[in-house]
């Protein structure tokens, strides 16, 4: 069939996008990796400084060649219930616990409470009745214990090593791996004060919307009098090497 002098200009129209998009391509420098602690924009609002990652960057897991970042095609993510949490940055590998919500603390202003901890200090605990990893849907809730003699789950120096684009993997009992990359970071901010307004704000308790990771552990702070950390430290992650 004889193209007609339409169907000509829109096969040239688009051979000229195709060369254009080709130049800007090759014409931008690669970005370097950005320092680890450093990742990240620090962006500040009226609940404490967090680490975000930026929107313009794939994360590093997406990356080949790194082994930590390319699970097993077994080991696709299915959904299920979480086994175990591995952080390779902060040499994390523990069984999660079913925990609930603390009863004995304030309902913030929707009325919900924080999460309970796990009773055992070197697991973490994973809230069994929100979301399970691997769904696509809504915010798997978890946390861990720090210990001032380092005998939990979690260091003090988590907000120092916490860095975007690290990765999480929740080895499910299913026998599969759903990973995540640290998208952003709220560092040692006010347990009491801040805590309740980011659950808040960024909707963390959500059971909906798509799939993300949130992990909290105390920390910062020392109080002699209550003998417990005034300060805690909370991430989001997103879902990555899905599909």
């Amino acid at each position: 069939m004889t193209p007609t002098p339409r169907s000509v200009t829109a096969l040239v129209a688009a051979a000229l996008v195709l060369v254009v998009a080709a130049w800007v391509f090759l014409a931008q420098p690669f970005q370097p990796e950005p320092a680890q602690g450093g990742t990240g924009a620090r962006v500040a609002g009226t609940t404490g400084a967090a680490d975000v990652a930026p929107a313009d960057r794939a994360p590093p897991s997406s990356r080949a060649g790194s082994p930590s970042s390319t699970p097993s095609r077994a080991s696709t993510c299915r959904a299920g219930e979480p086994a175990r949490l591995v952080i390779p940055a902060l040499g994390v590998d523990a069984p999660f616990e079913r925990i609930g919500l603390d009863q004995t603390a304030e309902p913030d202003t929707e009325g919900r409470r924080p999460l309970g901890n796990p009773k055992d200090r070197t697991r973490a605990g994973w809230y069994a009745d929100g979301p399970r990893p691997g769904t696509g849907t809504g915010t798997v809730l978890t946390n861990g214990h720090t210990y001032r003699d380092n005998s939990a789950i979690f260091k003090e120096d988590f907000a120092e090593r916490i860095a975007v684009g690290q990765l999480i993997h929740v080895r499910q009992r299913n026998g599969s791996t759903c990973s995540y990359s640290v998208s952003r970071v709220w560092r040692e901010v006010d347990a009491a004060r801040d805590y309740p307004r980011i659950v808040v704000s960024e909707h963390l308790y959500d059971f909906e919307g798509p799939e993300r990771l949130f992990l909290t552990t105390c920390g910062g702070s020392w109080n002699s009098v209550t003998q417990n950390y005034d300060d805690i430290s909370l991430l989001v992650a997103t879902p990555v090497r899905r599909g």
